[in-house]
């Protein structure tokens, strides 16, 4: 009797991307000082995090919150991921992630971020928190994993350390972000809207440009507002502009081939 051969296990890359494209995950903290319940207790909350460009999820949270004082007086957490099969329809996947039903929970330490960088990250994927993000009891908050542990279905499981889910290397990619953006948008919208047409079932003539980039791939979106931004993966990680460019290159070379 033969046996089916179960698919290798999600590659890190992959289990980054589930995260990039949720637009929303559970926080869990350890209470402190709450009015409900005695400290220790775990409490959750919802949140919406960005991912940074090496995979780091970014919070922008208040001081106002039960869960900012909980991680002041510890700041052990933990996220809970699982997009929503609308954020998975807008997301052009290559990874081997295939489930509604998959998740991620990410284990971590949460530490006030005052980096321009982190800021500037942030607003670029969530721009309607520019309304609060300057207000004086909001602060930004990145945070330092430990580990993963992804579930994909019954029998589906991955577990990785911090330091194999997140991306070393990449601080070109990181100062090199807006060059890239702005070049492409400049000099190759014919390109953008080729990869849009090879890879994607979206119409490519509705004036696509590009968002933003990192080391798994990249957002495009356009004016209509009615037309939300679409997430492209790369085939493999990169970690500089140098990269960047030689897998934009591939990707427009195959769509036109």
């Amino acid at each position: 009797m033969s046996q089916t051969t179960p698919p290798p296990p999600p590659s890190a890359s992959a289990l980054r991307q589930l995260c990039r494209i949720a637009d929303q995950a559970t926080l869990a903290t350890i209470a402190h000082d709450h009015k409900q319940v005695t400290d220790g207790w775990p409490v959750t909350s919802m949140v919406v995090p960005v991912i940074d460009i090496d995979g780091t999820p970014l919070l922008l949270i208040s001081d106002l919150a039960d869960h900012t004082r909980h991680i002041r007086a510890d700041n052990r957490v933990s996220l809970l991921f699982s997009p929503t099969p609308f954020a998975q329809s807008q997301h052009q996947q290559t990874g081997a992630i295939q489930t509604d039903s998959a998740r991620l929970t990410l284990f971590g330490k949460a530490v006030a971020d005052p980096d321009p960088h982190t800021r500037a990250r942030y607003l670029r994927e969530r721009p309607d928190a520019g309304q609060y993000a300057d207000f004086a009891d909001f602060a930004f908050y990145r945070i330092a994993v430990d580990a993963i542990y992804w579930v994909g279905g019954f029998g589906k499981q991955r577990r990785l350390k911090g330091d194999q889910f997140i991306v070393p290397d990449c601080h070109p990619l990181v100062t090199g972000h807006d060059g890239i953006v702005s070049h492409m948008n400049t000099d190759h919208l014919d390109a953008i809207a080729d990869i849009v047409a090879h890879f994607t079932s979206h119409d490519p003539a509705v004036g696509w440009k590009m968002h933003s980039i990192d080391c798994d791939g990249m957002v495009l979106a356009c004016h209509n507002p009615e037309q939300p931004p679409i997430r492209i993966d790369f085939a493999r990680t990169i970690h500089s502009p140098g990269e960047a460019r030689d897998i934009l290159v591939e990707m427009c070379k195959k769509s036109r081939a």
